[in-house]
């Protein structure tokens, strides 16, 4: 499996390593920098957009994004080439964002109008919403590759939906389409709170990245993007 690892991926894969291991015990001052706040927290920095895809929250998420990676990550850069395979990562990675962004957004414009028909000043609010435990979750921050990996999960079920994929307590393969499609109707729901099972979970951040994911290899795919792949 090791020895089918393509560049970029084998790259993705040092940086993610080398962030965690940096951050997480190195130099651990350095997470607030590094993990992505909601712009009107005043922990927000510009390239928290892009640093945010480098960090993880323990052992277990950085292990199972990066086994993902590994597993349904190759075929795709093979397809589209290893300059396309970077900008469709980070672009699913940057649906996320957005997405979650936009979703917090909503929140945080109710949550104003709710302290502020309260008579709460300016100050005050800002620092109920973003004190943890305070009544909202827009002071969580957010990490992860999650969204990137997605789009990766997306991508790889719309070029090759009948692959049969193993996975554990499941005695039979399921096909690409179904299984990743079912993955992602879980996180549809969850997004919008139709069902809530994992709490502290970016299930927006995983439909944003899949939902971006799947529309830039159906639009290159359709255009037939074999003909002008850039290695």
């Amino acid at each position: 499996m090791l020895d089918n690892i393509t560049p970029v991926i084998k790259n993705l894969i040092i940086l993610n390593v080398i962030v965690f291991i940096g951050a997480g015990f190195i130099a651990p001052g350095l997470s607030d920098d590094l993990t992505l706040w909601f712009y009107a927290n005043p922990k927000f920095q510009f390239w928290q957009v892009l640093t945010h895809m480098f960090m993880h929250g323990g052992v277990m998420h950085i292990v199972f994004n990066m086994y993902a990676l590994i597993i349904f990550g190759p075929p795709i850069e093979r397809w589209m080439g290893t300059n396309k395979f970077l900008f469709f990562y980070f672009a699913s990675g940057l649906g996320a964002y957005l997405l979650t962004t936009g979703i917090d957004f909503i929140e945080y414009q109710r949550v104003l109008a709710e302290l502020s028909s309260s008579g709460y000043s300016a100050k005050e609010m800002e620092e109920i919403i973003f004190t943890p435990n305070r009544g909202t979750n827009l002071w969580q921050g957010m990490v992860g590759a999650s969204g990137c990996i997605f789009g990766v999960l997306a991508g790889f079920a719309y070029l090759f939906p009948n692959v049969k994929l193993q996975i554990l307590f499941i005695p039979y393969p399921i096909a690409a389409k179904w299984l990743i499609g079912a993955y992602v109707l879980y996180e549809t729901l969850s997004t919008f709170g139709i069902i809530s099972i994992q709490d502290n979970v970016g299930h927006a951040a995983h439909l944003g990245g899949a939902i971006v994911g799947f529309i830039m290899v159906w639009y290159w795919k359709r255009n037939d993007m074999d003909h002008y792949r850039i290695d």
